[in-house]
């Protein structure tokens, strides 16, 4: 009986360690993509990339990018990974605007997505779409955004802070709790 019991642990101790492995191994596949391709990149950690502080939620994701960012300022971008996937930090303001701007036709894919019928507003933002349906939300808001609208609208937007920044501060005067 003592046999089989030993025989029982060696297996399941092998078992867990060829599971860990190949977990392992499964999720650093990618970790020499950018290397590969010459690129300056930060150094992932296993199973989590570059996002391990935001998994145990040490930090918000928008404050790990930006120490990336910080961390690689001497760089046009930098190669990043999200757990096992590569993605690519753009520091450098002529590359934002060629690839919002004149190159966004390759760039119509992205990374988040939201199911349109559980949230159907945020769903349906042009950050949160793919494929066609992105092609046509930028199509139609293209023309709205034109420069000389944005700067008309500025004044509407300025006008409605300064609305909200009073208000805010009326409430706080007041006690008001949020």
């Amino acid at each position: 009986m003592a046999l089989i019991l030993e025989f029982f642990s060696l297996f399941l101790f092998s078992s867990l360690t060829a599971i860990f492995i190949g977990l392992y191994f499964y999720f650093t596949r990618n970790f020499k993509f950018w290397q590969k391709l010459g690129i300056p990149y930060a150094t992932p950690k296993p199973f989590f990339g570059n996002l391990k502080d935001c998994v145990f939620q040490k930090v918000s994701l928008g404050k790990n990018l930006q120490q990336i960012y910080e961390d690689h300022s001497d760089k046009p971008y930098v190669g990043i990974f999200s757990f096992d996937k590569p993605s690519l930090l753009i520091r450098d303001v002529e590359l934002v605007k060629n690839i919002l701007v004149k190159e966004s036709q390759i760039f119509i894919d992205h990374m988040m997505t939201v199911n349109v019928e559980l949230d159907p507003v945020f769903g349906r933002g042009l950050f949160m779409l793919k494929g066609q349906m992105w092609r046509q939300v930028r199509t139609s808001l293209t023309p709205v955004l034109t420069l000389g609208k944005v700067k008309m609208m500025f004044h509407l937007v300025d006008i409605c802070g300064k609305e909200l920044s009073d208000y805010l501060d009326k409430a706080i005067a007041e006690g008001k709790q949020f």
